[in-house]
C-alpha cells in the first residue's frame, strides 16, 4: 500500500514538439476508520480469591488508517480492580489489579475503550461483564 504515485506525463503541440514531466501524487490519510476491538477470550465468572494478575480477557485492536490516525491506545474508563497489560503489538490482557470481594461488589461491567491518534480521535469500546463468585 503506497502513499504516493509517480507518473510521467507527455504533452504534444500537434506537431513534432513535445515535453515530458514527472508528476508525483501524494496520498494523505484521513481519519475515516474507528479502531476495531475484538474480544478473543473473556471470563464471565471469577472467584473472589483469584490472585492479583488473573487474566480476565484477551483483546485485539486494529485501525485501518495509517500514521497517527492508525495508532491505537486502550484504556479502562472506570475505577475498577482491573488493568490493561499490553502483551504483543496490538494485543492486550485485562487482568485483576487486586483481590476481589464479592460482598463489596458482586458484578463488574468493565468498559475498555480504544481511541486512535487522529484529530479528532475516533474510538470504539467493549463492555466486559464479570460476576464475582463467593468462596
Amino acid at each position: 500500500e503506497g502513499n504516493s504515485y509517480e507518473l510521467e506525463v507527455q504533452a504534444h503541440d500537434g506537431g513534432e514538439l513535445f515535453d515530458t514531466a514527472e508528476v508525483v501524487i501524494a496520498i494523505t490519510d484521513v481519519n475515516d476508520n474507528a479502531p476495531k476491538m475484538t474480544v478473543s477470550s473473556s471470563l464471565s465468572e471469577i472467584s473472589e480469591d483469584a490472585p492479583q494478575g488473573t487474566v480476565m480477557a484477551l483483546l485485539h485492536v486494529e485501525d485501518r488508517d495509517s500514521g497517527p490516525n492508525g495508532e491505537v491506545r486502550c484504556s479502562i474508563a472506570e475505577t475498577v480492580p482491573f488493568r490493561l497489560e499490553k502483551s504483543f503489538e496490538d494485543y492486550y490482557r485485562v487482568v485483576t489489579s487486586r483481590e476481589l470481594d464479592r460482598e463489596e461488589v458482586s458484578e463488574y461491567n468493565v468498559t475498555v475503550r480504544a481511541s486512535d491518534g487522529g484529530t479528532p480521535p475516533r474510538w470504539s469500546s467493549a463492555v466486559l461483564c464479570l460476576r464475582v463468585l463467593d468462596v
